[in-house]
C-alpha cells in the first residue's frame, strides 16, 4: 500500500499546479470581470477546464491503483485497459480544449468595441 500512496501522492502533484491555475481563474472570473456574456463564456470555459483536468487525475489515480493491484493478473487485460484509458484521456483533453475555446472568445466578446459588439 506504501507504493500506491506515493505513485497517488506524485500524481496530485503533478495536477496540482493545474488545479491552481484553474481555481485562480474562476475565482478571478468569479469576483473581478463584469456581468456578461464574456464573462460566462470565461466561467465555462475555466469549468471545463477545470473539470478536464480532475477526470486526468482521477484517470491517472486509477491507473496507478490498477498497476499497484495486478502484479498477478493477466499484462494482456492491462494493456486492454490502458488502451481504453488512453482514447478516454484524449476525449478529456477534447472538452479541456473546448474550455480552452470558450475562455478565449469571451476574451475576444470583452476586448472588441462597443460599437462592433451591436
Amino acid at each position: 500500500m506504501d507504493g500506491l500512496l506515493v505513485s497517488s501522492l506524485t500524481t496530485l502533484g503533478y495536477a496540482l499546479p493545474e488545479l491552481l491555475a484553474c481555481g485562480i481563474a474562476l475565482a478571478l472570473l468569479w469576483t473581478t470581470a463584469r456581468a456578461g456574456t464574456p464573462r460566462r463564456l470565461g466561467l465555462i470555459g475555466v469549468g471545463l477546464m477545470l473539470a478536464g483536468t480532475l477526470l486526468q487525475l482521477g484517470l491517472s489515480l486509477y491507473q496507478n491503483w490498477m498497476i499497484q493491484s495486478s502484479y498477478d493478473s493477466s499484462t494482456m487485460d492491462l494493456s486492454r485497459l490502458f488502451g481504453l484509458l488512453g482514447i478516454v484521456r484524449v476525449l478529456v483533453q477534447c472538452v479541456s480544449m473546448g474550455g480552452l475555446v470558450l475562455l478565449a472568445w469571451g476574451l475576444c466578446k470583452a476586448t472588441q468595441p462597443e460599437a462592433a459588439a451591436r
